[in-house]
């Protein structure tokens, strides 16, 4: 059977500039209701001006990263600040190829029970022309990710729908984004993320562009902290940034310490008081690390930082 051709949707557009950067893409003038919700977020100007070449393209865009630096926020930033519509999969050990491409459904007609093709996800999403974020795509089962290959082919994606015998063609403004920890060939940096699997170079090489996210220095991260938790004074969210970043720069240390880790701490103080720094840091930091060297790491770097005794420390 041919291929299904969407009708395509062009949204009406105006030029709007990414706040934060010099960046200029398309709002949709009337925000479409699938559009992300607006958080707080700081957009980095080479990480944007990376996704505004790729959307232009047409190119599949992989972002990679530590857990918490961000990636998985930043297309939804974006979309949320162009009114466009995303749709998200969080891709597991759970995910069906039914939950993208659709399944036959049990349906009473006229008393007589009948199975009725009930479409995926995805294929609304290629029929609507909406951009899609496959999130963890490193942690997919193997036949999720075979079934997404046509999907990725940039410049003629389809999806095929075995139970009616139709091919689905992408509706103009259907784009992909996808994020991972490890890009799944990297073992050493595969072995601090359980459940992530190698990708193959097939699939890898249908991504036109890989953005690489990581934790700001420590400006930016008191940027990030205060952009969430705009109450906190500067200087405690100075520190805050102060303990990420030197920590992260510790031989010691070998686990993550991520920026929705700080703002979470950050979030505590502000509700405690600003004397419960440190009950805040243990709640929301200290006992998240299963290594009794990182949790010694962190709190020496704490004490130091904010000059508890070591009484007050035990």
């Amino acid at each position: 059977m041919a291929a299904r051709k969407a009708k395509p949707r062009k949204a009406a557009t105006v030029d709007h500039t990414i706040p934060g950067t010099t960046v200029v893409m398309q709002r949709w003038k009337k925000a479409s209701p699938a559009a992300p919700k607006a958080r707080p977020f700081v957009f980095d100007q080479e990480q944007v001006e990376d996704i505004a070449v790729g959307l232009k393209l047409g190119l599949n865009i992989m972002l990679t990263g530590p857990t918490g630096c961000g990636k998985t926020s930043l297309p939804r930033a974006i979309c949320s600040e162009l009114g466009m519509p995303l749709v998200r999969f969080n891709c597991d050990g759970e995910t069906r190829v039914s939950n993208l491409r659709g399944m036959n459904v049990p349906e009473a007609k006229d008393g007589v029970l009948t199975l009725t093709f009930s479409p995926g996800d995805l294929a609304t999403c290629m029929q609507n022309g909406w951009p899609v974020l496959l999130d963890e795509i490193d942690a997919a089962l193997p036949s999720v990710r075979f079934v997404l290959q046509p999907v990725l082919e940039e410049g003629n994606r389809t999806l095929r729908i075995p139970e009616t015998g139709e091919t689905i063609e992408a509706a103009p403004g259907f784009a992909v984004f996808a994020t991972g920890n490890t890009i799944g060939y990297r073992a050493m940096t595969r072995a601090r993320y359980s459940g992530t699997t190698p990708i193959n170079a097939a699939f890898l090489d249908r991504f036109g562009m890989v953005v690489a996210c990581d934790y700001p220095d420590k400006q930016g991260e008191t940027e990030r902290i205060l952009a969430n938790v705009p109450d906190l004074s500067p200087e405690l969210a100075d520190g805050i940034a102060r303990v990420a970043s030197e920590v992260r720069a510790d031989d010691q240390f070998n686990s993550d310490f991520s920026t929705r880790r700080c703002v979470q701490w950050a979030q505590l103080v502000l509700e405690y008081g600003e004397r419960s720094m440190l009950r805040a840091a243990n709640l929301a930091v200290i006992r998240k690390f299963e290594s009794s060297t990182d949790m010694k790491v962190v709190k020496e770097v704490i004490q130091r930082i904010f000059g508890y005794s070591d009484v007050e420390m035990r």
